[in-house]
C-alpha cells in the first residue's frame, strides 16, 4: 500500500504558477494528491509514494522548476511521512480557497512584475539616449 508524504515548499512559489507545474509534473508520474497554497506562504503538497524512486524524481522535478521559471525560487522542501493513508483522486489536484481572491493575487503579481519591467524599459532607454547623443557628437 502507498505511504501518504506531506511536502513543504519554502520560497517564492505562491502566485507565480507553481501549482500548475507541479499538477503536471504529478500526473506525468502517475501521482495521486493535492497542492494547495498554505496561509503561511509556503505550497504543500500531499501525496501518496508507493516507490521512494518516484518520490525523489518528483521532488527532483519540482526542484528544476526555478532553473526553468525565474519567478519561482525554491528555498527548500520539506518532507514528513504521515501516520495515514488518504486516498486521492487520480493525479495531482490543485485545492484553492477562494478562486477570485487567487486571481487577484496572481493580477497584482503581475502587475508588480509590469511595474518592474517598465522601470528596467526606462533606464535603458536612458542609457541609449546617452549613448546616440555620444554618438551624434563623434559624427
Amino acid at each position: 500500500m502507498p505511504t501518504t508524504y506531506e511536502l513543504k515548499i519554502y520560497g517564492k512559489v505562491q502566485h507565480v504558477g507553481f501549482r500548475d507545474r507541479v499538477e503536471n509534473i504529478g500526473r506525468g508520474l502517475g501521482i495521486d494528491g493535492v497542492v494547495y497554497n498554505h496561509k503561511d506562504g509556503t505550497v504543500r503538497i500531499l501525496a501518496n509514494f508507493d516507490d521512494e524512486e518516484i518520490k525523489e524524481l518528483f521532488k527532483k522535478n519540482i526542484k528544476v522548476l526555478e532553473k526553468k521559471d525565474k519567478l519561482i525560487k525554491i528555498e527548500k522542501i520539506e518532507e514528513k511521512e504521515l501516520n495515514a493513508y488518504i486516498e486521492f483522486p487520480d493525479g495531482i489536484n490543485r485545492i484553492s480557497a477562494d478562486d477570485l481572491i487567487e486571481l487577484n493575487k496572481k493580477l497584482d503579481e503581475g502587475v508588480k512584475y509590469i511595474k518592474l519591467i517598465f522601470g528596467e524599459m526606462e533606464k535603458m532607454n536612458e542609457k541609449l539616449d546617452k549613448i546616440v547623443e555620444l554618438l551624434e557628437k563623434k559624427l
